[in-house]
């Protein structure tokens, strides 16, 4: 059953947005740790203000109530941020011992505070009795912090699991999601090299999308202007030749919007050589693919023929000279890039080419001519290469 590249894009979107969900969910559960942690921070600042309190000297009395006055107000502003609520709280531990360790505390606190502030008021000759009521005071609050502090620590330890699961999950989802679609990516782009015939090793791969099946089956169907009969293709390679090449080149010509038309003829370097080592039906593979590899920039107005000579032609109707020439190069470059199989085994060649342009007072057969003197050129300079007139 062939893929469907809409179906594999869209699920890799979902897969996307499914993992930025997680990802948020993650960055949540972040935001709400160092809440907890701020809470720990909150409390154990009241532990260190508790003993503050305590260790007021009173021999300046004054000084002694400016001093627990300060202490006092920020120990209430911690008691405030160590018992504010999150939203994790209903899921993370039971509301009823988040409320009752809360309001104990606060009592506690409320307490000791009371305790302190009679302490430093009394007379010195009740100052001790208040001193003992404010370490009793003192006592309840320390027990009460280490309650909210164990609560605090059981809150994190329970956020921390849950984050530890979300990593893993995460981890192995986006690993899953990275393989499965760097496979179905893969195979997209090997599809599309295979609707471009440039395969680099010589293989025939299946096509397994929908989309480039399509595609390669549109690109493959053949709706000639004209009828051609046998006697008008050429026996190896089934392209026109060069009777078939003039009719349809004096069919398409009628066809009004023309652009000017330029010539470019192919050959094989060191052809003769090539010939003489290969069985018939090895040649006539290898023009097929350089003729599917032409073929994938044809236009309506262009014709392609296999000539006598083994010459490969190819008559482009091209609104300027450098949009021919460019497509004339990447042919090249793509018969250069591709291996061709053989009998013997995947092969490498290279093509000589010349590119010229038809005058409107010159016939085709006078333009291909003079563009068998150019080849000769392209072929004398070492091949691989398009020779023109400058």
């Amino acid at each position: 059953m062939l893929l469907s590249i809409k179906k594999i894009f869209f699920n890799l979107k979902l897969s996307l947005f499914i993992l930025a969900l997680g990802l948020s969910f993650l960055a949540v559960q972040v935001f709400y740790i160092t809440q907890y942690s701020e809470r720990l921070t909150a409390l154990k600042n009241q532990h260190i203000l508790i003993e503050k309190i305590v260790s007021i000297n009173l021999n300046d009395l004054q000084m002694a109530t400016i001093a627990l006055n300060g202490h006092i107000a920020e120990l209430s502003l911690s008691l405030k941020h160590s018992t504010n609520d999150a939203f994790l709280d209903t899921f993370l531990a039971s509301d009823y011992d988040k409320t009752t360790l809360s309001n104990t505390l606060r009592a506690s606190s409320s307490a000791f505070q009371d305790a302190s502030l009679f302490w430093i008021e009394s007379t010195p000759h009740g100052r001790a009795t208040m001193h003992a009521q404010m370490i009793s005071a003192r006592n309840t609050y320390l027990v009460n912090i280490s309650d909210m502090i164990n609560y605090q620590i059981q809150l994190i330890n329970q956020l921390i699991s849950i984050i530890k699961e979300t990593v893993i999950v995460l981890f192995l989802f986006s690993l899953i999601v990275f393989f499965m679609y760097s496979f179905r990516l893969k195979q997209i782009y090997r599809d599309i090299n295979k609707a471009c015939s440039l395969d680099t090793d010589g293989t025939k791969a299946e096509v397994t999308t929908q989309e480039i099946n399509f595609i390669v089956k549109r690109l493959s169907r053949k709706s000639p202007l004209v009828n051609i009969s046998q006697s008008m293709l050429h026996p190896q390679s089934g392209l026109n030749n060069e009777k078939g090449m003039l009719a349809l080149y004096n069919a398409k010509r009628l066809t009004k919007g023309a652009g000017s038309i330029f010539i470019t003829l192919f050959e094989i370097d060191n052809y003769a050589k090539l010939f003489n080592a290969l069985s018939k039906e090895d040649m006539a593979g290898i023009y097929k693919k350089i003729a599917d590899i032409i073929f994938m920039y044809e236009q309506p107005m262009d014709v392609i023929a296999h000539l006598d000579n083994n010459n490969l032609i190819f008559i482009m109707s091209r609104p300027s000279k450098d949009a021919a020439l460019a497509e004339a190069e990447k042919i090249l470059h793509s018969v250069h890039d591709s291996s061709f199989n053989t009998t013997k085994g995947p092969i490498k060649l290279t093509l000589s080419g010349s590119f010229s342009l038809k005058t409107p007072v010159s016939t085709l057969e006078v333009s291909i001519l003079d563009a068998a003197k150019i080849l000769t050129k392209a072929k004398e300079s070492g091949g691989n290469r398009i020779a023109q007139l400058r």
